[in-house]
């Protein structure tokens, strides 16, 4: 059964990737149907498509164009096949929900990492994780979390080091999980960046990238 969850969720960041990339390119969703090559744009056969495998086998690059593909999807299809290994413990309500939560996840790590654009609409799918988690007192979680978006948006303002995505982010991981989680997963997420700009030297990183992957531990904490 670790098996299946992990080949599944291996196979739908692999899904969600391949649709981010079109949506924010602009790109038809369903037109070709099967998937393609970004660079050469060559259909992909059954076998280019394989979680992990396939990068391996194809040595990093497309079959047909040796264009190299990135290493970031081999890397989220990992570690989304894990995470669903992890959590998955086949109740119906319970697995919709991590499903939400980590497709969300997944989308919003692709779009900021690839085009820097967060869609506000995805963040949707954080919320019903709150079902799952600690019982929170949620007024006093909405007023925690109107003052950290507001710090943050003057912070922003400032030091021109956030978008409006991040803090985004922030304000409905908050108002789901609180103050104490929100100011971990920013440590961490801040310690993420920090060991990324000393190794890239790069002035612009997405931050999303490390406030996703920093949030998944938190589901250990909250219980889920």
């Amino acid at each position: 059964m670790l098996f299946i969850s992990f080949l599944f969720g291996a196979s739908l960041a692999s899904f969600i990737a391949s649709y981010s990339f079109r949506l924010v390119n602009n790109y038809p969703l369903t037109i070709p149907q099967r998937s393609y090559c970004d660079n050469c744009h060559s259909i992909l056969r059954w076998w280019h498509l394989i979680p992990i495998v396939s990068f391996i086998v194809l040595r990093g690059q497309c079959h047909y164009c040796k264009q190299k593909i990135s290493l970031y999807l081999p890397v989220i299809e990992l570690l989304s096949g894990i995470t669903f290994a992890i959590f998955f413990i086949y109740e119906p309500v319970h697995d919709l929900i991590i499903i939400s939560f980590l497709s969300s996840l997944i989308f919003l790590t692709y779009t900021d990492f690839f085009n820097h654009i967060i869609y506000s609409y995805s963040l949707l799918g954080l919320v019903p994780i709150a079902l799952l988690s600690v019982p929170q007192n949620y007024f006093y979680n909405l007023i925690f979390a109107c003052i950290l978006a507001v710090s943050l948006l003057l912070f922003a303002t400032v030091t021109k080091t956030l978008g409006i995505g991040d803090i985004e982010f922030l304000f409905v991981i908050c108002l789901v999980w609180g103050w104490y989680q929100t100011l971990l997963i920013i440590q961490w997420s801040s310690l993420i960046m920090l060991f990324a700009f000393l190794f890239t030297k790069k002035r612009q990183l997405p931050f999303i990238p490390a406030l996703a992957f920093t949030t998944i531990p938190c589901l250990f904490i909250q219980g889920c």
